[in-house]
C-alpha cells in the first residue's frame, strides 16, 4: 500500500474534487437557481481555479521538502472546505441580495465559496507527480497514469455523489465527509502517524460528527413541526436527485399555507385547514379550468409537474366524473406531497387505489410525451426547475408530442412566467411562435391585471378548436421570432431577469 499511497492520494483527491463541483451547484440553487447560467459559473469558475492551482503546484514541485508542503495543503484543503456550512447563508444571501443579475451572482459566489478549495486540488496533481517520477525516461507512462488515476477518480466522484450522496445526504454533510477525507490522507504522505496528530484527527473527526448530528437533529425536529402544522416553527429541508427542496409553514392573508420550495422557486402550496385542503391556492392554477371552454368534453387530463400537487388535488376532489395522469419527474417530491402536502388524504378519501382516477407517474415530461400511446383531452404543462420553464417541453418536437398525445381538439394549457410587452417579454412570445407552428390556435389569458411589461403568470392555450374565451391578450407576431426547438431553446437568456 505505501508503494501505492499518491495514486491512493490522487484518487481520493479527484473524486472529492469532481463531488464539490456537484455540492457546489446544490449549494447555490437556493439563492440563483439550476439553471444554465449557474451551472456554466460553477463549471468555469472551478476550471480556472483548478488550472491556476495545476502552474502553483508545478511551481511547489520543483521546491525542496515537498512532502510537508503536501501535508500543509492536505490540511489547508480541510479548512477551506469545512468553512462552507458555516459562511455560505450569509454570503449567498447579501450576494443575493446586491447582485440581481444571476450570472454575476453565481460567478462571484463560486469564487468566494469554492475557488480556493479547487485550486489547492489542481495544486497536488504536479506534485504527486514530481514525487513519482523515477527518471526522465520514464516521464510519459508517468504522467500517463497519474493522469488516467485522476481522470478515473474524477469519474468514480461523479457517478458516486450525483447517483448516492446528494440524493440521500444534504450538501453540508457530504461537505464535512469531503473535509474529513483530506485529513484522513494526510499520515498516507510518508506513512508516518504520532500520537500527537492521530489524537487531532480523532478530535476533528468528533467534532465534525456531532455537529451534523446536530445539524440533523434539528431537521428532524423542524420535520415534525411542520408535519403537525405549528406555524413559524421553522423549517425542513431535503436534497433529491434534482433539487434541493425546503418546506416550510408561512401565512397567506389569513389562511395558514405549507410552501414548497425548490432550488429558489416556490413550486406550490397548500391549505393547512382541513376545510381548504383541496382548494387552490394560487390564482393562476384557477386558469387550468378554462381547458372547460374547449368544444370537448374533458374526461382523461393530464398534467406535466406535480411538485405539491395543489391542482391534482382540487381537479379530483372537485370533477368527480373525470381522472387525471400526474407526470412528477422527481419520486422523492411525490412522496414529500404524499406526506407533508395531504396527497395521501386524497388518495384515502376520494378511494384512488381503487378507481384509479388520479395516476402518479414518476418520468421526465418530455420522455413520457415521446414514449405515450394514450390520447388525453387536455394537457396542462406547469413544470418548473426552479424558477426556469424545462426547457424540454418548450420546443416545437415538444409542441408535436403534445399534439400527438391529445384527441381531436384537444387543448395544452401551459403556465408561463414572462412580461406581456417589452424586454421581459421575449421568452413569451418565443413560446407563442413555436406552439403557432404546431396549433391553429394560440391563446394568451393573462392571470393578474397588472403592467404588461412587469412579468405574471400567463396562461397560453393551444389547441386545433376554435375557443371562445372572455379575455385574451393579442400578439402580432414578427416574421423573424424565434420558433424554439430541440435544437436551439436559449431559454435561460429569454426568461425575465429576477
Amino acid at each position: 500500500m505505501k508503494k501505492y499511497r499518491f495514486e491512493i492520494i490522487l484518487f481520493v483527491v479527484n473524486a472529492a474534487y469532481m463531488i464539490l463541483e456537484l455540492v457546489a451547484s446544490r449549494v447555490l440553487a437556493p439563492f440563483f437557481g439550476t439553471s444554465n447560467l449557474v451551472w456554466t459559473s460553477v463549471i468555469g469558475i472551478i476550471l480556472l481555479s483548478s488550472s491556476i492551482g495545476n502552474y502553483i503546484g508545478g511551481i511547489i514541485a520543483d521546491k525542496k521538502n515537498v512532502s510537508s508542503k503536501f501535508k500543509a495543503i492536505l490540511l489547508f484543503s480541510f479548512l477551506t472546505i469545512i468553512v462552507i456550512p458555516f459562511v455560505q447563508v450569509k454570503i449567498l444571501t447579501a450576494i443575493s441580495t446586491i447582485f440581481s443579475d444571476i450570472k454575476v451572482g453565481a460567478i462571484l459566489a463560486t469564487v468566494l465559496l469554492f475557488f480556493i478549495p479547487s485550486l489547492l486540488v489542481g495544486v497536488l496533481s504536479p506534485i504527486i507527480l514530481k514525487l513519482k517520477l523515477d527518471s526522465i525516461d520514464s516521464a510519459g507512462k508517468t504522467s500517463g497514469k497519474i493522469s488516467a488515476i485522476s481522470t478515473i477518480g474524477g469519474i468514480v466522484g461523479t457517478f458516486f455523489g450525483g447517483f448516492y450522496l446528494i440524493p440521500n445526504f444534504g450538501s453540508i454533510h457530504i461537505l464535512f465527509v469531503l473535509a474529513l477525507s483530506f485529513i484522513y490522507l494526510i499520515p498516507l504522505v510518508d506513512f508516518k502517524l504520532t500520537f500527537k496528530s492521530a489524537g487531532a484527527i480523532v478530535l476533528t473527526t468528533v467534532v465534525c460528527l456531532i455537529i451534523m448530528n446536530y445539524n440533523m437533529d434539528m431537521n428532524e425536529i423542524t420535520g415534525v413541526q411542520v408535519k403537525n402544522d405549528i406555524i413559524d416553527s421553522g423549517s425542513v429541508s431535503y436534497d433529491t436527485q434534482y433539487g434541493r427542496v425546503l418546506i416550510y409553514n408561512a401565512m397567506r392573508g389569513e389562511d395558514e399555507v405549507r410552501v414548497l420550495n425548490i432550488d429558489s422557486g416556490f413550486e406550490s402550496a397548500t391549505f393547512i385547514n382541513k376545510e381548504k385542503r383541496n382548494e387552490l391556492v394560487f390564482e393562476y392554477t384557477k386558469y387550468y379550468d378554462l381547458m372547460f371552454k374547449a368544444n370537448i368534453d374533458i374526461k382523461d387530463t393530464l398534467m406535466i409537474g406535480g411538485a405539491g400537487y395543489n391542482y391534482p388535488k382540487y381537479f379530483i376532489s372537485h370533477y368527480q366524473d373525470k381522472t387525471m395522469d400526474v407526470v412528477e419527474i422527481d419520486g422523492e417530491i411525490t412522496e414529500i406531497a404524499k406526506e407533508y402536502f395531504y396527497l395521501n388524504d386524497l388518495i384515502r378519501e376520494y378511494k384512488i387505489e381503487e378507481n384509479k382516477r388520479l395516476g402518479l407517474i414518476t418520468d421526465d415530461g418530455r420522455v413520457y410525451l415521446n414514449q405515450n400511446t394514450k390520447k388525453y383531452d387536455a394537457i396542462l404543462n406547469d413544470a418548473f426547475a426552479g424558477n426556469s420553464p424545462a426547457k424540454t417541453l418548450t420546443t416545437k418536437e415538444a409542441a408535436e408530442k403534445i399534439k400527438a398525445s391529445l384527441n381531436t381538439n384537444g387543448v395544452y394549457l401551459t403556465n408561463i412566467i414572462s412580461a406581456l410587452e417589452g424586454e421581459e417579454s421575449k421568452f413569451i412570445k418565443a413560446e407563442v411562435n413555436t406552439l403557432k407552428q404546431v396549433f391553429k390556435n394560440v391563446y394568451i389569458v393573462p392571470c393578474y391585471d397588472v403592467d404588461p411589461n412587469e412579468p405574471q403568470n400567463t396562461m397560453v392555450i393551444a389547441s386545433d378548436d376554435d375557443i371562445v374565451l372572455d379575455k385574451t391578450y393579442k400578439y402580432e407576431i414578427e416574421e423573424n421570432e424565434i420558433i424554439l426547438t430541440d435544437d436551439y431553446c436559449p431559454v435561460d437568456t429569454l426568461i425575465p431577469k429576477e
